[in-house]
């Protein structure tokens, strides 16, 4: 059984890894339809940079959402 300072650094650290691959999987997103876009309309890589973009704040706002969840969850008394 894990004391339980071991069990909350995991917690801490299952939450941080949902961070990053919430972002990682935005950004990654974006980047596939980005450079399918370009591919399939022969444009330069507009819209390649356009969804990164994209990504990086659609991943930032669902991260920004992720940590206000918490901290209303955090304010609720505990039974």
């Amino acid at each position: 059984m894990l004391d339980k300072e071991t069990r909350k650094i995991l917690e801490q650290l299952s939450i941080v890894s949902q961070f990053g691959l919430t972002m990682v999987g935005s950004v990654g997103l974006g980047l596939f339809i980005g450079y399918y876009l370009d591919k399939w309309l022969g444009t330069g890589g507009i819209f390649l940079v356009v969804f990164i973009f994209l990504g990086v704040i659609g991943g930032g706002h669902t991260v920004y959402r992720q940590i206000k969840e918490l901290e209303r969850n955090d304010e609720e008394p505990r039974p």
